[in-house]
């Protein structure tokens, strides 16, 4: 677990989320570094800005998902954590074997646990 504050990228298409995510990690002491609402700004801005931890929704709108995202980001990276309502066995694996955890959301206390790791 880490005890110091974060560097955080948060990506979720719905602007609200965004928001709330925003509001709850600045409130843990983190740094918000970057809010996207696509999955390639999200591998671009953490190419570029080099986050502790990736908040990555799931269903996105058009474009790569949220899966696809921790797939593809960048190793060594960012700590990964999915953040979705849609929380199936299947993705539990894909986002494991992707070296990602999944949190549902509406539980910040858990979505907290996964961000410090």
């Amino acid at each position: 677990m880490t005890d110091g504050p974060l560097r955080v990228v948060v990506l979720d298409n719905d602007r609200a989320v965004l928001d709330l995510l925003e509001l709850d990690m600045r409130l843990e002491g983190h740094e918000i570094v970057a809010s996207v609402e696509n999955g390639e700004a999200a591998l671009r801005a953490c190419a570029e800005l080099h986050p502790d931890v990736l908040v990555a929704d799931l269903r996105l709108g058009p474009g790569i998902n949220g899966l696809e995202v921790v797939q593809r980001a960048p190793r060594p990276g960012p700590r990964l954590v999915l953040h979705t309502n849609y929380v199936t066995r299947s993705l539990v694996d894909a986002a494991a074997a992707a070296g990602a955890v999944v949190v549902e959301k509406g539980s910040l206390s858990a979505l907290r646990r996964a961000v410090r790791g």
